[in-house]
Order: structure tokens, then C-alpha cells, then sequence
């Protein structure tokens, strides 16, 4: 019970082994493409359901955006809640997300889901290479067929145009093995060619082969994905929108803080550094916040989320559902319009705390850095870490990094800050993610 005297569905889940267990068996095989019958799920059900572009499918306005590799009853509760909408990937988990999405699917009615996998690629990549990894990804999901296989952060214009991927994906469609093609784009990536988003989208949309795109976009990140998505429209090309939640991080750096010192350890200087660079604007931030009587971020994330369900340019909202409670908070927000009062708040928000997050694929600052370090990379693995709760998977990239890290940024004057269109504290940043994401 709360405090009101209700009975709190997010403690049942948590405290009970029996109901973690038995989420969603009795859901199995009850989706139908767009339509859900009644299911045990305890969770809310999607109210919306928007047709994928030319693929004619009808997908769930959210869907289950799975960089993490969750076990099968988060997976069933999610399927169970009329969620159809599955993108995942070769390199999630090391194909643990693919071989947990395959259990969960098990039973159910293929033909009512969606499924996206995804595979780097570079631009010499050979077809036998191609569908050799793709016949893996077939092999862990436990499926016949694939709706769409999309070329994997393609960050250059020359992966969009390989000969191999072409070839392997009109072979794949003969073998009835896979249904649509598309592309995802973060921005910039380490050691590839360092074509931005829009150039790369906007030429997948020009191509005319791609069915579904995969793109940043959010309240403080509009352009360029309402450009990107509108030439999509024209094309009938599904839009698909993850990196939705830009809430800056200000309040989590402050309670770390807060919690060393109260436990009487050292923080660390570069730590200070970051969080007094951001005291000028976090100050509006508390402001704005104490303002609209806002007791933690809860409101301005869901109004975050809201506003990107609300463009009916948005086909899917990929969320990464890191536990029960996320179900519950998330799903709660289909169907939803964003009120007037909600955009007032995101756009006081913006003008109050919109200079404390890095945009994501943006990538502009990186060329007038003389380290050539990959900014748009490390603060795209901090992401994962901070705001996906992706802590270990974001780690484990952020090791395999073979670029110059954020040590070089100590004695540098702040070129990348200099160059940042946003005012963005981007030293700070990039220190901060490299204290968050060092192993040991």
C-alpha cells in the first residue's frame, strides 16, 4: 500500500518471485499487428500504434530500444504491454540482448512484432562477411526472418553505398530471411570518416533503398532531425528516435558530492572543477526547478519523452527499459499529448539548463581539438552510463577506446569550448566521463 491506501503494482513486482517469474506467459501469442487483447500484464498497455512508412506496419508509438541485455521477464512484461516495436543489435550484450529477445519471443505470433538488428559495417565489408553475421543474428533471435537489418552507426556517406551490404541484403530478401533495410547514425565515430548526421541520413533518404532510419532527437536536439524526418516523410521512410532524454546531470554530480563528503572522502579535483564550471547555469536550472515545484526530474523526462511522441513525424520512440519501474513510468506516457504547460516547462528548461548537455551527433567541436580526441564518442559513452544505467556495457567501450583520452584536456586552453555552439562546459564533460568510465 502508499500512502494514499493503494495498492502499489511497481513493491508487487519487486517483492514478489512468483510474479517476476510468471510475467507475461499468459500474454504469449494474444499481440496482433496493431491490435492487443487482454493480457495478465500488470503494467499499461500502449494506447497508440503509428504505421512504420512503406513497411505498412503497424508499430507501437514505443518501442523496446535494447543496447543492454535484459532477462526475459522484463522482456515479456514490455511484449505483454502491447509493445511490438524490437530494436536490437549484433554487438548488445555480445548477442546476449539477440539470445534473451529470442526467449521472449518464443510462443508469441511472429508476424504481430517488429524486429530490428543491426551490424557495423565498414565500407569495404564483403557480402559472405555480411550474411554470415546476419545468419547469427537469426540463429540468437530464434527467428525464420528479420523485418530489418540496418547498417549500424553508419557514419560515412561510402558504408551507405557498399557494393557487400547491397548484395547480401537481395540475397537475404530472395532467401525470405529479411524484409526491410536501414540505417542508424549517432554522429562521428573514432576512426571512421567523419561525415556528421545529416549528411549521412539525408543521403540514406536520397539513396532510396533504406525503409527506416534510426535517429538522435530530442527537445534540445530538433535540428537536424525535423529536416532529416520531413524528407523522410516525403519518401514514405519509417523514422525511428532514440538519445530522447537530454535532462542535464547536474543533480546526480551534486548528490555524488554531497554523499562523498558526508561519508568523508576525497573528491576528486577534477570532479570540482566540472561542478563549479556548471554552477552559473545550474543556479537557473534550481531556479526554474524550485519555480515549477519540481521534486526531482521524474516531470520534466516524461515531458522530454512526451514531446518526441508528439511529432507525427515519429513513427517509434525507442526507450532502453532498465527494470520494472521504467515499464511502469514509460508506458504510461502512450497515446499522451504534450500540454501547453508541459512545452512551457521544456522550454524554460532549455533556456535555464540547456547549456549543461553536450548534443548528441553533433560532432562540431571535435576538428578544433589538437589531440584529435573523439568527443562525440566519449560523451556518447557516458550516456549509456549516466542516463541509460548502461554501466558496464558503457565501460567496456570506453576501454577498447584507442583514441587519446581526456587526460590531454588537463593543461589544454579549450579549444573544443571555444568552438561549441552551445556554450557547453565540454572539458568538464569529457573529464567527467572519463572518471565515470575507468575501469577499476
Amino acid at each position: 500500500m502508499n500512502k494514499d491506501g493503494i495498492f502499489n503494482r511497481r513493491n508487487f513486482i519487486k517483492t514478489s518471485a512468483i510474479g517476476i517469474a510468471g510475467l507475461g506467459v499468459s500474454g504469449k501469442g494474444n499481440l496482433l499487428n496493431g491490435e492487443n487483447e487482454e493480457t495478465t500484464s500488470v503494467f499499461p498497455k500502449i494506447k497508440k500504434y503509428n504505421t512504420l512508412g512503406r513497411t505498412g506496419f503497424r508499430a507501437s508509438d514505443i518501442g523496446l530500444g535494447t543496447s543492454r541485455a535484459f532477462n526475459v521477464p522484463i522482456l515479456n512484461a514490455i511484449l505483454d504491454s502491447g509493445v511490438n516495436y524490437i530494436d536490437t543489435a549484433e554487438s548488445y550484450g555480445r548477442g546476449t540482448s539477440e539470445k534473451n529477445i529470442g526467449k521472449a519471443i518464443e510462443g508469441r505470433d511472429r508476424k504481430s512484432l517488429f524486429i530490428t538488428t543491426k551490424l557495423h559495417l565498414k565500407e569495404d565489408s564483403l557480402s559472405e562477411e555480411i550474411e554470415k553475421r546476419f545468419n547469427k543474428c537469426l540463429e540468437r533471435l530464434g527467428t525464420e526472418y528479420i523485418d530489418c537489418l540496418m547498417i549500424h552507426g553508419a557514419s560515412s556517406i561510402g558504408v551507405l553505398e557498399n557494393k557487400g551490404f547491397h548484395t547480401a541484403v537481395k540475397k537475404l530478401r530472395s532467401e525470405g530471411k529479411l524484409r526491410f533495410t536501414g540505417v542508424s547514425n549517432h554522429g562521428a565515430r573514432f576512426g571512421r570518416s567523419q561525415d556528421v548526421m545529416e549528411e549521412v541520413l539525408m543521403g540514406a533518404v536520397k539513396d532510396g533503398r533504406f525503409d527506416l532510419l534510426l535517429i538522435v532527437y530530442n527537445f534540445l536536439k530538433t535540428d537536424p532531425g525535423e529536416k532529416i524526418m520531413a524528407a523522410c516523410k516525403k519518401k514514405n521512410i519509417a523514422v525511428t528516435i532514440m538519445k530522447s532524454n537530454p535532462v542535464a546531470r547536474y543533480y546526480d554530480l551534486k548528490e555524488r558530492i554531497e554523499k562523498l563528503k558526508g561519508e568523508g572522502k576525497k573528491v576528486d579535483q577534477r570532479t570540482l572543477n566540472y561542478f563549479n564550471s556548471m554552477k552559473d547555469s545550474a543556479s537557473k536550472t534550481e531556479e526554474f526547478a524550485k519555480k515549477n515545484n519540481l521534486q526531482n526530474r521524474d516531470e520534466i523526462r516524461n515531458a522530454a519523452l512526451q514531446f518526441v511522441l508528439d511529432n507525427e513525424n515519429v513513427n517509434v520512440l525507442n526507450i532502453a527499459f532498465r527494470n520494472f519501474d521504467d515499464i511502469e513510468k514509460m508506458l504510461s506516457l502512450s497515446g499522451k499529448k504534450l500540454t501547453g504547460n508541459e512545452l512551457k516547462k521544456l522550454n524554460n528548461y532549455a533556456d535555464s539548463g540547456g547549456n549543461l548537455y553536450c548534443r548528441h551527433a553533433c560532432g562540431i567541436c571535435e576538428s578544433s581539438c589538437p589531440e584529435n580526441i573523439p568527443v562525440n564518442t566519449i560523451l556518447r559513452y557516458n550516456h549509456y552510463f549516466d542516463t541509460n544505467g548502461s554501466e558496464k556495457y558503457a565501460m567496456e567501450k570506453y576501454a577498447k577506446l584507442t583514441a587519446i583520452k581526456p587526460d590531454a584536456c588537463n593543461d589544454c586552453s579549450g579549444h573544443c569550448e571555444s568552438a561549441c555552439p552551445y556554450n557547453l562546459p565540454v572539458k568538464g564533460l569529457l573529464q567527467l566521463a572519463d572518471q565515470n568510465l575507468k575501469l577499476g
